[in-house]
């Protein structure tokens, strides 16, 4: 009896020990969660953007809708990637605190490589056909013309209305073929304006590619034969379309 008292008594103040742990963890937590409230320590005073080329710092900052002196742990990291996607430039997102008082935007930008008129206007278009803006001008700009596409209800971070969605898969393939290869940097316009008469212009040379197969190949020897013959300069077009040896002509 004796024995069992005993540990009655042990046990009694083993759960009172936890308690008093419980209540003091709780407590100083809530003291650290008021503290971290309510001192300056955690105010937001620094707003770091990385990897952007195309869209300014001050943009997304403010894009971002992040204040400063905003108390840190206040914010919802979601809503502020949201509100920087908001931007059709603007890929993917990630946003990191780092404490005490700095809030890191990481972004992955959408890549500007066609153009389409639209009226007086001209839709700026990425390699996925996202409409990444309308503008007034493109000095200064290095697009290439994209024809074949109806403008008239295109919307900026929206897809370009195309009548075929094949088309979606040339423009990718020709974007890729051009940023990976230094001999396509001549390439003006792309015109896809048929699916089985796809063409290039390389300066005043038109390259006629026929069907979306086999597109790396046949640009490729269509550029080998207009650097190879000397046609860089020269108006006129080659013809790699068909099976078989291609055809050039050049206009007199």
């Amino acid at each position: 009896m004796k024995n069992s008292k005993n540990e009655f008594i042990r046990k009694r103040r083993r759960k009172k020990r936890r308690r008093k742990i419980i209540f003091t963890i709780l407590f100083l937590s809530a003291i650290l969660v008021t503290l971290s409230i309510k001192l300056p320590y955690f105010k937001i005073q620094n707003i770091y953007v990385y990897n952007n080329k195309t869209i300014s710092t001050s943009e997304i900052v403010k894009e971002s809708g992040v204040q400063k002196n905003s108390n840190i742990f206040y914010i919802s990291t979601a809503n502020i990637k949201d509100n920087v996607l908001n931007n059709p430039y603007i890929l993917s997102a990630e946003i990191h605190r780092k404490l005490p008082n700095s809030i890191n935007i990481y972004v992955n930008e959408r890549k500007s490589v066609f153009y389409a008129e639209k009226g007086t206007s001209f839709a700026i278009i990425d390699k996925s056909g996202i409409v990444l803006e309308i503008r007034n001008s493109i000095n200064n700009m290095k697009l290439i013309k994209l024809v074949g596409i109806d403008t008239s209800k295109a919307k900026v971070g929206a897809t370009v209305p195309l009548d075929d969605k094949g088309k979606l898969n040339t423009i990718s393939t020709i974007t890729d073929i051009i940023s990976n290869n230094d001999a396509c940097k001549n390439i003006k316009i792309l015109d896809i304006t048929s699916n089985v008469n796809i063409k290039l212009s390389y300066n005043d040379m038109e390259i006629r590619l026929g069907t979306d197969d086999d597109l790396l190949k046949k640009l490729n020897r269509a550029i080998n034969i207009i650097n190879g013959e000397k046609l860089t300069a020269l108006k006129g077009y080659v013809d790699v379309s068909f099976t078989g040896n291609p055809v050039y002509s050049i206009d007199k």
